[in-house]
């Protein structure tokens, strides 16, 4: 892909750079609710000490929930003031773009959540695929979407690209990258609906 492929990630991206210790304020570090059952699903799902990669571990609150359940977490984010907070905070963080980075490594369990409405509608087959690859056979991929039609841009200053999935619809790109999907939760945040699901990684 080319830079201008690339261009309304990288704007997003930037956004989170300057907005990082906000966004870690913000969010609660203690999931709840279908939040952490999702979690303790997918944990399920690895094994005792199972390996999972986090793509867009933020602050980390989820990978330091998911280490609680046993499982061994490689945390990774785009954004480099993500991974600098989780290294001030005596964590192993690493930075990974996703678009343009191989995953390096199999893993148990991918966990990949509140990142992919940040990826526009033609990428979304090769980062699937690329998730593939990543894991194990019959791993698994907690994964998330916002729910619903079209593309937009949120925040203050319009920096935070959202492009929404109907259900069917990604369960289709799912299905074509070799994923049969288990289980579906639903969290609506202030009007905006997610759908996360548990999908395993065919044979």
């Amino acid at each position: 892909m080319t830079d201008a492929d690339h261009r309304n990630n990288r704007r997003t991206v930037a956004a989170y750079e300057g907005y990082a210790g906000g966004y870690a304020a913000a969010v609660p570090a203690m999931p709840s609710g279908n939040a952490a059952a999702d979690l303790r699903r997918l944990a399920a799902a690895a094994g005792p000490s199972g390996q999972v990669l986090e793509i867009g571990s933020g602050p980390g609150w989820d990978a330091d929930f998911l280490e609680t359940l046993g499982v061994r977490v490689r945390r990774t984010d785009v954004t480099e003031a993500f991974v600098r907070f989780q290294l001030e905070r005596g964590k192993n963080a690493h930075r990974l773009d996703l678009l343009t980075d191989e995953i390096e490594g199999v893993y148990d369990g991918i966990a990949m959540l509140y990142v992919l409405q940040h990826f526009e509608r033609e990428q979304v087959d090769a980062v699937l695929d690329k998730l593939a690859r990543g894991l194990a056979a019959n791993g698994v991929l907690l994964m998330s979407h916002m729910l619903g039609e079209g593309e937009e841009w949120e925040g203050d200053g319009g920096d935070y690209r959202v492009v929404r999935w109907p259900a069917a619809a990604m369960d289709a790109r799912l299905q074509r990258a070799g994923f049969a999907v288990e289980s579906e939760s639903f969290i609506d945040s202030e009007r905006r609906p997610w759908r996360s699901v548990l999908a395993r990684k065919r044979d």
